[in-house]
């Protein structure tokens, strides 16, 4: 075995000039062996699919151990229904979701004000309940006006609150990317949910 490192790492010349040669063969052979681990990575945290390489059983366990791959930290289904904010104003409910993330007044990106949101609207979806939620059959402005007076007060806890007074929740449903032609919006209303919140 020591000779077979030695050998190895004979491969490895230094020049006059402080720096090292590596042969071609040597860059090959690590390329090949990183691509090979990749390789499995991958295909053990993917579904089934039609391939299948050697030994993928038992290498499953030792590659999600070893480089697990929480895909999910990185992605949101773009299924999963979104919660959109409103305040009552004089006459009509006014958005206040300050999404997208990448839009030029959130600096594309930079300002994290957009993130810190959604956390606030956690924060009080923790203090309202189940059956505070109503559903909604209609448009966006006819669920909040027929919703009646706010079913609770929450005190909202975030440092810098976005969300104050008379706030309504709408939680919507985005429409599948097969039916896109056939309705004009991208998402549909599902149920509404009215607060006062103080800050």
């Amino acid at each position: 075995m020591k000779t077979k490192i030695r050998s190895f790492y004979a491969k490895f010349t230094r020049t006059g000039n402080g720096q090292v040669s590596v042969s071609r063969k040597s860059v090959i052979i690590v390329c090949t062996v990183w691509a090979v681990v990749v390789v499995y990575v991958a295909q053990v945290q993917l579904p089934k699919n039609v391939i299948t390489l050697p030994g993928q059983k038992a290498a499953r366990h030792t590659v999600a151990n070893m480089a697990p791959q929480g895909w999910a930290f990185f992605t949101k289904s773009p299924r999963d229904p979104e919660m959109v904010p409103y305040q009552r104003t004089p006459g009509k409910w006014k958005p206040l979701s300050l999404t997208p993330h990448s839009s030029p007044r959130n600096a594309f990106g930079l300002d994290r004000e957009s993130r810190a949101q959604g956390v606030e609207i956690a924060l009080l979806l923790s203090a309202a309940q189940k059956k505070d939620w109503r559903e909604c059959t209609s448009s966006r402005q006819s669920c909040l006006s027929d919703f009646g007076p706010p079913v609770r007060r929450i005190a909202n806890r975030s440092p810098e609150p976005t969300l104050c007074g008379t706030v309504g929740l709408l939680q919507e449903k985005p429409t599948p990317w097969a039916w896109r032609d056939l309705v004009p919006e991208s998402h549909s209303p599902e149920q509404v949910m009215v607060l006062e919140v103080t800050c």
